[in-house]
């Protein structure tokens, strides 16, 4: 009978030891390999879904932004590929400012080998003054972003 009453509690022992050392081997930097330990979480969404959501979101920048917008183009469209909302609407103003086409400007920022803003207007625009076309953009960017901020 006391062999049954140690195996129990032998049992209820192991259990708890290995149920809490995977939590607490995560704490440490220890454990399973990333892959498996966050298995559960939420799986990335890509960054210019992430952030043509969020833009989406605040229906006053999102009007903004459609009016900069060639013809027929999403948002969600226009901002696949750019590395954030900052970089995506400052390409907007360009190619609204210096009538660079946008689809021209995205390929060059956002293709096999890309460019900063600056590199691909003097690329696309060679005339244009790069770094003030930036500046300007760059402004026009923080403007608008405060829209959603309000």
């Amino acid at each position: 009978m006391a062999f049954v009453k140690n195996s129990t509690a032998l049992t209820v022992v192991t259990l708890t030891v290995l149920s809490v050392a995977p939590a607490y081997a995560g704490q440490r930097g220890q454990g399973a390999p990333p892959a498996v330990a966050h298995a559960n979480a939420k799986p990335a969404a890509p960054k210019s879904g992430n952030f043509a959501d969020r833009i989406a979101s605040h229906p006053q920048l999102a009007s903004r932004l459609q009016a900069l917008l060639p013809p027929n183009t999403t948002l969600q469209d226009a901002a696949a590929g750019f590395k954030n909302q900052g970089q995506f609407i400052a390409a907007l103003h360009v190619s609204k400012n210096l009538g660079i086409p946008f689809d021209q400007l995205k390929a060059d920022m956002t293709g096999k080998d890309p460019k900063s803003l600056g590199q691909s207007i003097k690329a696309l625009k060679p005339t244009a003054d790069a770094d003030a076309a930036v500046k300007t953009a760059n402004h026009q960017t923080t403007e608008d972003q405060k829209v959603a901020d309000r």
